[in-house]
């Protein structure tokens, strides 16, 4: 298979947070999903091209393999921060009130490869849009193209050495597969359904997203150990 494999440098502090999370309370992912990406990418043609290549331009990014080589280090800080949430007491006098929220931020050490994989014709698409990239996740969580994206050929489906292929671990075929239970830390990351449409995709539309459907859950596991924790920090390290 063909990949496109396009290197980004962190900028910023990470953070994404699952999407069994709440308002207040959740802890952030290590790193971006396969649907943030995917959105990133469709907000970039749509920036770039006009709104009118939206439709065409989410069938090519739908039709992507993706797969992540995480950065060497990832330094977890957790805090409780002040935040203002809606009044749910439809008599009181104010439309805030003050509460805490618990948050996570995440500082990546080193590169963030991300590895696109499907036709040839998709790919050279697709490879304009990754030059406007500039954050991943929560807005605020930029990253910075280091170099114009490489093309790899790989046998069969398997991914670029030291990639991990985005899909759920018990479900991933091919030659070089990893062992059904591999080493390294297990997310559970947000994809693209089946039953996504790019007008269900579109925020100004009342189409909805429904878990399990246009939205699904996989497990993945991330090349990570757990090196150190304290109060208030994890730091993971690349196996």
């Amino acid at each position: 298979m063909r990949w496109l494999v396009a290197r980004y440098q962190p900028v910023g502090l990470f953070s994404l947070k699952p999407g069994e999370a709440t308002s207040t309370g959740g802890k952030s992912l290590l790193v971006p999903t396969p649907f943030a990406v995917r959105m990133a990418l469709l907000d970039a043609a749509i920036r770039v091209r006009g709104v009118a290549a939206g439709p065409q331009a989410f069938e090519v990014i739908k039709a992507l393999r993706l797969a992540i080589s995480p950065p060497e280090r990832a330094v977890v800080t957790s805090l409780f921060a002040k935040v203002l949430k809606p009044e749910r007491e439809k008599e009181a006098e104010r439309a805030m009130q003050r509460t805490i929220a618990f948050r996570e931020y995440v500082y990546l050490q080193g590169t963030l490869a991300l590895a696109l994989g499907g036709e040839p014709a998709h790919l050279e698409e697709v490879a304009p849009l990754l030059f406007h990239l500039s954050y991943l996740g929560k807005r605020g969580s930029f990253f910075q193209l280091l170099a114009p994206p490489e093309v790899v050929e790989t046998v069969g489906d398997r991914p670029p050495e030291g990639f991990v292929a985005l899909v759920a671990w018990d479900r991933r075929e091919g030659e070089g597969a990893p062992s059904p239970f591999p080493l390294g830390h297990i997310q559970r990351l947000d994809e693209w359904g089946a039953d996504l449409t790019f007008a269900k995709a579109n925020i100004y539309t009342s189409d909805e997203i429904r878990v399990g459907r246009e939205r699904v859950r996989i497990d993945v596991v991330l090349p990570y150990r757990l090196v150190t924790a304290g109060r208030g920090f994890t730091v993971y390290e690349r196996v």
